[in-house]
């Protein structure tokens, strides 16, 4: 019976060994658990500062895209204007080229004699009228120019 009772201590104090391992094993397990909450804290804390944060970029984001879309399709707008400029401007240039072919047929004496006349009359016309455009206006700063004409002053 002795052996029996050997056999049951030596099991019982396996299980003595066995049971401390294994708490120990739980107790590490647990610390773990725990550095693991505050770190999760932490983390949760940092995110919670961060995220407001990272909303307000990418709003502030959003709102710049917005702002550039809007002045690219003005520039869109800009180049298709220089687009037709530069289309007036080859026209205009095929045309000066045509004209300019025809301007020798046009090299007649007589017909620049015509020519220069018009341009001295229209260069007179010009200068009667800004002549008559500034007396105008120089006509109301004059003192008699409030009273009243009744058509008999003369």
């Amino acid at each position: 019976m002795g052996l029996i009772y050997i056999g049951v201590l030596l099991c019982a104090v396996a299980f003595a060994v066995v049971a401390i391992f294994a708490s120990l094993a739980l107790k590490r397990a647990a610390d773990t658990m725990e550095t693991f909450s505050k770190t999760l804290g932490d983390v949760e804390q940092k995110m919670n500062y961060i995220t407001p944060e990272l909303r307000k970029t990418l709003e502030e984001t959003g709102r710049a895209t917005d702002d550039l879309h809007d002045k690219l399709g003005v520039a869109n707008g800009l180049f298709d204007s220089v687009q037709h400029m530069g289309g007036a401007i080859h026209t205009c240039n095929r045309l000066l080229h045509t004209k300019t072919n025809r301007l020798s047929a046009l090299g007649s004496p007589n017909f620049v004699d015509k020519l220069t006349e018009t341009l001295k009359w229209g260069e007179v016309a010009n200068q009667v009228y800004h002549r008559w455009k500034r007396d105008g206006k120089n006509e109301g700063n004059r003192p008699d120019a409030n009273e009243k004409r009744t058509g008999d002053e003369g």
